[in-house]
């Protein structure tokens, strides 16, 4: 699931993987959804949450394979995620973003925001000291490019041409580098 997502995104996939009598295990990330938590890292710390997940259902018997689904910030999570651990069976990423700090800039574009570069450049490098000191990581470390090459999971890449929030090229980026 995206940002501002929660586990009922799950339901279009529930109804083509259910049937084909794949069990689909849907989850909010901390600070999403219904679940608790103060802040959203856009994937940095929802990692954790993920590993958490994905230990609990390899602890269970029944479950044989496991596949991962995320949609832009689940997208990244899958990706952070799926550097660490190649024995995730495949991965679905749907609008990933390649780096948070481009992203952050190229939204300013986006939304026509018209306030000269080096002040957007302060702003964001402002913030990204109160997101080191509240939220405890670096936007600068959110670059999923530098983690596509050590990941080896086969995994399908999918964005839309016309998505003005996280363009395409983000996809294209991460998928020339994925090993």
């Amino acid at each position: 699931m995206g940002i501002g997502g929660c586990r009922a995104d799950a339901n279009e996939a529930a109804v083509i993987l259910l049937p084909s009598n794949i069990t689909l295990f849907a989850l909010d990330f901390a600070g999403s959804g219904l679940s608790g938590g103060e802040y959203v890292s856009l994937g940095w710390h929802e990692k954790q949450d993920l590993k958490s997940v994905v230990s609990f259902l390899r602890k269970n018997k029944e479950v044989s394979c496991i596949g991962l689904w995320g949609r832009s910030m689940g997208a990244v999570t899958s990706l952070l995620y799926g550097a660490e651990d190649p024995s995730i069976a495949g991965m679905v990423l749907d609008s990933a973003f390649s780096n948070l700090y481009e992203l952050m800039l190229e939204l300013v574009d986006v939304y026509k925001i018209r306030v000269p570069k080096f002040t957007v450049k302060m702003a964001v490098h402002y913030m990204r000291r109160v997101i080191q000191r509240r939220a405890k990581f670096d936007i600068m470390d959110l670059n999923v490019v530098q983690f596509a090459p050590k990941t080896f999971i086969p995994a399908l890449f999918g964005h839309a041409s016309s998505d003005v929030f996280i363009q395409s090229h983000h996809t294209d980026r991460i998928h020339q580098a994925y090993a």
